[in-house]
């Protein structure tokens, strides 16, 4: 028997899914489900280990790297129920710190559960 895992970003719709348009800042490289943060112009940039859970400003809707120089519009989530194991946090973070804070903008974290299909004669 195998365990599929639920692939998806998004875990539920009791809470209503917002999205936004952002602008992500100069050498950012920013990948679907990824928290991020807004610097001092309002850009979303990628949050570290260093960054502080309620500096959380939402989760990327969009892939989107940038070069230097250069900045991107793209789309972030701001609202909703998402795959706790299919967001993206920093390196070594408080997954309990980032899930208040995520929570205290209206993004709550689920966790999925897998399926597990049937073979034939397992009815």
């Amino acid at each position: 028997m195998y365990v599929l895992e639920h692939e998806n970003l998004l875990a539920g719709f009791q809470d209503k899914v917002v999205t936004e348009p952002i602008k992500v800042a100069a050498e950012q490289e920013l990948s679907v489900g990824q928290v991020f943060a807004l610097d001092a112009k309002g850009e979303a940039v990628a949050m570290t280990k260093e960054s502080v859970a309620t500096e959380v400003y939402g989760i990327m809707a969009d892939a989107v790297a940038t070069a230097t120089g250069e900045t991107k519009a793209a789309v972030c989530y701001k609202r909703g129920e998402f795959n706790s194991c299919k967001i993206i946090l920093p390196t070594e973070s408080n997954v309990v710190e980032y899930k208040k804070a995520l929570s205290n903008i209206g993004i709550t974290l689920r966790d999925t559960i897998a399926a597990i299909p049937q073979t034939k004669g397992e009815e």
